[in-house]
């Protein structure tokens, strides 16, 4: 028999973690795709006729979009206000942009067993901070739906960890 999980790991059932300053702030229900394009750059050299050398140029790396359900945690709520503060007050916000990672677990197993089971793979956002915040979603009495928080990361690079 698997061993019980505890009731009062809020993470328990989550695939995805999303993890800050070292702590798990975060059970996340989808994480959008992360990706990078690369620019081409045209370089022209004297006396070559036969056209234009393409060179890589710059890096630039897409949005990451998180959904959670409905949550009394509000780290991530505070963060989103952090940045929207920055204008205001651009001394008072020392940190808005931060490191962020994204744990994933496998889609069979349980991310709560009490041993601590470890994630499959986890990403690392460099200097992530909140570009879009959607607190409240649209509500209707006429269906069953979930609340779900959207948080949308800009960044300045991704890697494996």
């Amino acid at each position: 028999m698997p061993p019980r999980t505890s009731s009062f790991d809020p993470y328990r059932t989550f695939k995805f973690r999303v993890r800050m300053n070292g702590a798990t702030v975060a059970g996340v229900t989808r994480v959008s795709a992360l990706g990078r394009s690369v620019a081409s750059t045209e370089l022209k050299e004297g006396g070559d006729f036969l056209g234009a050398r393409q060179m890589p140029g710059m890096v630039s790396y897409d949005e990451v979009t998180l959904d959670q359900g409905w949550s009394a945690d509000t780290t991530l709520e505070t963060w989103a206000n952090e940045v929207t503060r920055l204008h205001a007050d651009p001394a008072g916000v020392k940190s808005f942009k931060r490191t962020v990672f994204i744990d994933v677990f496998a889609l069979n197993g349980n991310a709560g067993n009490p041993g601590g089971s470890a994630p499959v793979t986890s990403y690392k956002l460099n200097r992530a901070w909140v570009s879009k915040y959607v607190a409240m979603p649209e509500l209707s009495a006429e269906n069953g739906g979930v609340g779900i928080h959207t948080v949308t990361l800009r960044h300045e690079g991704w890697e494996r960890v």
